[in-house]
C-alpha cells in the first residue's frame, strides 16, 4: 500500500510561505480560499501554521529586547500583525528560542531565509542551497562552485581576477602563458590567492578564509585589521587560513578533504564547530545556530553526508555532549 502521509518538512515549508504571504498585502479572496482549504485538509496544517506564526511573533517581540546577540545585530523592519491563529505562549520557547529569533533579526528575515541580496546583485555566477555547479570561464579556466556560493568575474587586459563573495569553490586556472601573461587571482575577504600553477580551493567562511592547494603552487596574501600584511607560498597538500588577525600558520592537508563536497561528503579534522556549522548551513534553508561562543570553539572531527544534514547535527551534538532544539523550518539551535 502506498504511504499517503504528507512529508513534515513540506508542511512546514508551506506554512512558512503562508506566514510570509500573510505578512504582506491582504489576501485576495482566492488566496483566502486556498488557505482555508489547506488548513481544513489536516490538523497538522493548523499546527504548522501556529508554529510558524509563533516564530514570527517571537522575532517581533525580541526586537525590543534582543538579548546577548545585540552587539551583532543590524536593524530589521518590524513584522506586521498576522490575523490567522492566536500566538503560542512566549514562555514555550525559552532561552533557545530567544537565541534563534535574535539571530534571525540579526540577518534580517529575507537574508536569513533567501540569502544576501547584495551578494546576489554583485555575483556573475552563483549556486543555490545544496547546489554544485561547474563554470567555464572565457580564458579556459574552470570553477567548481560549491553550494550557496557566489563569484564575480573581473577579467581585463592586465589580470584575471575573481571575487569569491560567499561559499566555497575549486579553481582550475588556465596557464598564464595561454592567457596573454595575465595572472589568475582569487580575492576573498581581506586577502587574495594568486595562482602559480593550476588547481586550488578557497573556502569563504563567515569570519575567515581557508585556502588549500591541490596542484602546483599558490601565493596567498592577507592584510590584518591592524594594517600588517603577510604572504605565504603554498605547495600542493598545504593549507592556510586567514582572518581579521592576518595570515595563520601553514599546515599539511589532504586536498581531497577540502574538496569532499564535490563527492557529497564533508570531512572535518579538529575543526571549530563554528566553521563546521557554516559549511552545514550551505545545504539547507533553515539555519543551524550555535547558542554560545564557547561551544562554537569546540572541535569537531568526522565525515558527514551532505544529504543528511539533520543526522550530521544530531551526531555532532551527541559527540559534544550538547542538545538541539528545532524552531520549525527556520532554525535548529545547538546548545
Amino acid at each position: 500500500m502506498a504511504d499517503n502521509r504528507e512529508d513534515g518538512g513540506e508542511v512546514e515549508r508551506v506554512a512558512a510561505n503562508w506566514i510570509i504571504r500573510l505578512g504582506g498585502a491582504p489576501l485576495t479572496s482566492g488566496e483566502q480560499a486556498d488557505l482555508d482549504a489547506w488548513l481544513a485538509a489536516s490538523p497538522d496544517h493548523r499546527a504548522a501554521l501556529d508554529h510558524a506564526r509563533s516564530t514570527w511573533a517571537q522575532l517581533d517581540l525580541l526586537k525590543a529586547d534582543p538579548g546577548p546577540l545585540r552587539a551583532d545585530m543590524t536593524p530589521a523592519h518590524a513584522l506586521p500583525p498576522i490575523s490567522v491563529a492566536p500566538p503560542v505562549s512566549r514562555r514555550r520557547w525559552g532561552r533557545a528560542g530567544a537565541v534563534a529569533a535574535s539571530a534571525v533579526i540579526a540577518f534580517g528575515f529575507g537574508t536569513f531565509w533567501f540569502g544576501d541580496p547584495v551578494t546576489m546583485l554583485r555575483a556573475d555566477h552563483r549556486t543555490d542551497i545544496g547546489e554544485v555547479r561547474t563554470i567555464a570561464l572565457d580564458d579556459g579556466s574552470r570553477v567548481d562552485l560549491g553550494p550557496a556560493t557566489a563569484i564575480a568575474v573581473h577579467f581585463d587586459g592586465s589580470e584575471r581576477r575573481i571575487a569569491l563573495l560567499s561559499g566555497v569553490a575549486s579553481f582550475t586556472a588556465a596557464p598564464r602563458a595561454a592567457a596573454g601573461g595575465r595572472p589568475f587571482v582569487v580575492e576573498a575577504a581581506n586577502g587574495e590567492s594568486r595562482a602559480l600553477g593550476t588547481r586550488f580551493i578557497v573556502n569563504h567562511l563567515p569570519h575567515a578564509v581557508r585556502v588549500t592547494v591541490a596542484e602546483h603552487d599558490v601565493d596567498v596574501s592577507a592584510r590584518a585589521a591592524s594594517g600588517r600584511a603577510a604572504r605565504a607560498i603554498l605547495q600542493p597538500g598545504r593549507q592556510v587560513r586567514y582572518d581579521a588577525n592576518g595570515l595563520g600558520p601553514v599546515s599539511g592537508v589532504d586536498p581531497g578533504q577540502a574538496e569532499a563536497w564535490r563527492r557529497g561528503r564533508l570531512l572535518f579534522d579538529a575543526a571549530p564547530l563554528g566553521d563546521v556549522v557554516a559549511e552545514l548551513n550551505r545545504y539547507q534553508r533553515g539555519r543551524i545556530i550555535i547558542a554560545d561562543a564557547a561551544l562554537a570553539r569546540r572541535q569537531v572531527s568526522g565525515v558527514f553526508d551532505t544529504r543528511d544534514i539533520g543526522g550530521a547535527v544530531s551526531t555532532i551534538a551527541s559527540e559534544l555532549g550538547a542538545s538541539t532544539v528545532n524552531i520549525g523550518p527556520f532554525a535548529t539551535i545547538i546548545r
